[in-house]
């Protein structure tokens, strides 16, 4: 089982607190920290800043992420694995601590906790993004 800040593709692991020395998953573009790399939801791509692994965007279905969820899944599969899932404008959000789904009503939310971005097109997944509140609050 995935932790919701890890990602599979075939044989190949990578979690959101490796090192890009770490990175050894094929399909992903490594680049540095800008808001343009943030915002990218069409390509694979590991936005690394001082070695650090900052942010992941999936937009390939052979990568599986936390519950098995990738791209291409119906929007059903969000609402019905997920207790509080934040949905507005095709847009779903699943907020963690750790490997423990949190309420984002939460007043009490923690920048290393987790955020995964699903984006839609009202049916079904088109993107996913991985990253913690405070770099997730730092690109908004």
């Amino acid at each position: 089982m995935l932790y919701p800040y890890e990602i599979v593709r075939g044989t190949s692991a990578l979690s959101y607190y490796d090192t890009e020395d770490d990175i050894h998953i094929d399909g992903f573009n490594v680049l540095e920290n800008n808001l343009q790399n943030f915002q990218d939801k069409n390509n694979n791509i590991i936005v690394n800043d001082d070695g650090m692994i900052r942010c992941i965007t999936i937009t390939d279905a052979a990568v599986k992420t936390y519950r098995s969820i990738s791209v291409g899944d119906s929007v059903d599969k969000i609402e019905d694995t997920f207790e509080y899932e934040s949905e507005f404008n095709n847009y779903y959000s699943v907020l963690f601590n750790g490997s423990t789904e949190e309420n984002p009503a939460d007043q009490d939310i923690e920048d290393n906790w987790i955020l995964i971005n699903y984006f839609t097109d009202g049916s079904h997944i088109t993107a996913i993004k991985i990253c913690d509140v405070k770099y997730g609050r730092e690109f908004q």
